[in-house]
């Protein structure tokens, strides 16, 4: 019984993303529109074990993380990219499928995860990632990236801070890991959080916060790229 229900939630799925994907407006191929479905269901098969994400509903997350990460892809320039507490893959991973040109590293210090990223990386023959699993305090890199990228990205030290103060510690934080000239992306957003056009840090080393503000046609919940040089 079971069994079967998940079958028709499934195939309920395949058809309403394949309709979503293939939005002009979008610009997906078939081959793209393929591999991420195929990630997607990969995600919650693991998912199903060990809370990875957030949500159990796989249409829910396609409409919500996914299509935010289509319309981050917008915002990176071509190059290499380190998406910093990666989780499983969002939005490193599936940026890594929609954009197969660029190179990605996916760090994360969790080994659950790692161990999906692993898996995923194998079953969807992605060879523009690599994966790191370790903290961002001890992170190390030979080059010098095009961008760093983060969704959400929090810890005990700033998660009831305020928005200007989250990002004035981020910014310090991966400067002091990483050197070099490159732009900080930081994909965040909620009901509640509501930004100016730019965001001014003090005494941090960067003159204001870009803000980049994202729609969405399935949510009210409003969606933030925040952009640090």
């Amino acid at each position: 019984m079971l069994q079967s229900l998940y079958g028709f939630i499934m195939l309920e799925f395949d058809r309403e993303a394949a309709k979503i994907l293939s939005s002009q407006t979008l610009h997906i191929d078939d081959k793209t529109i393929e591999k991420s479905l195929k990630f997607i269901k990969l995600l919650f098969d693991w998912h199903d074990n060990k809370n990875l994400i957030s949500t159990r509903d796989p249409l829910y997350f396609l409409k919500r993380d996914f299509y935010d990460t289509i319309q981050f892809s917008s915002y990176l320039k071509q190059g290499q990219h380190i998406d910093v507490g990666t989780g499983a893959g969002i939005p490193g991973l599936i940026l890594s499928i929609l954009r197969p040109n660029d190179e990605f590293i996916l760090v994360d210090r969790r080994e659950y995860p790692i161990r999906f990223l692993q898996h995923a990386q194998m079953v969807l023959d992605l060879d523009n990632i690599s994966i790191k699993q370790v903290d961002v305090n001890k992170l190390s890199l030979s080059s010098v990236p095009t961008s760093i990228i983060m969704k959400n990205f929090s810890n005990k030290k700033i998660s009831n801070l305020p928005i200007t103060k989250k990002m004035g510690y981020l910014y310090r934080l991966i400067k002091s890991r990483v050197s070099g000239d490159y732009v900080i992306l930081v994909l965040t957003g909620s009901l509640a959080l509501k930004m100016p056009k730019t965001l001014s840090l003090p005494n941090v080393g960067v003159a204001s916060v870009s803000v980049k503000k994202l729609t969405s046609p399935f949510f009210n919940e409003c969606k933030y790229i925040l952009e640090m040089i």
